[in-house]
């Protein structure tokens, strides 16, 4: 099966997370040359892929090319986490979304086995029968409530 720039674009970027095993600071506009496409298809890759629940927390800085943090996170991050999944989690959620999210929770030792299955409950299925977005905005605000409570006590 080929590769989509997209696939290429992540696995370069995994190696080299995995190679320095820390924060990768790479530039924007370095990345776009490297694979010959526009910005925003490096904006794609990096709002898709390396997201809270897939494990990375991603930061950006203007100017200069545009430089980019990656840092993925580990137990000693949990709070970077907790942030950048309460953050993501404002924008409401999907019941896969949600699943992923707690299944990074307690893949990083931050939820019990226990508490993922509560939150999971709570947050892996569909909430309400409305044509509009209040189902994902609901299990978004249901997800909040939670990781304010687990920052609480990180």
């Amino acid at each position: 099966m080929p590769l989509t720039l997209a696939d290429a674009i992540e696995a370069y970027l995994l190696q080299l997370v995995e190679a320095r095993k820390a924060m990768l600071e790479v530039s924007r506009r370095e990345l776009s040359e490297r694979f010959s496409c526009a910005p925003s298809q490096i904006n794609y890759v990096l709002e898709t892929r390396f997201t809270p629940e897939r494990g990375f927390v991603v930061r950006s800085r203007r100017g200069g090319g545009g430089c980019i943090f990656i840092v993925p996170v580990t137990h000693d991050g949990a709070t970077d986490l907790l942030r950048a999944a309460y953050q993501q989690s404002s924008r409401g959620l999907t019941p896969l979304q949600a699943q992923h999210l707690v299944r990074l929770l307690a893949g990083q030792g931050i939820v019990t086995e226990r508490e993922a299955t509560l939150m999971e409950a709570a947050v892996g299925r569909p909430l309400v029968s409305a044509p509009d977005d209040s189902d994902g905005v609901l299990r978004g605000r249901l997800m909040q409530a939670m990781l304010k409570s687990l920052m609480s006590r990180a």
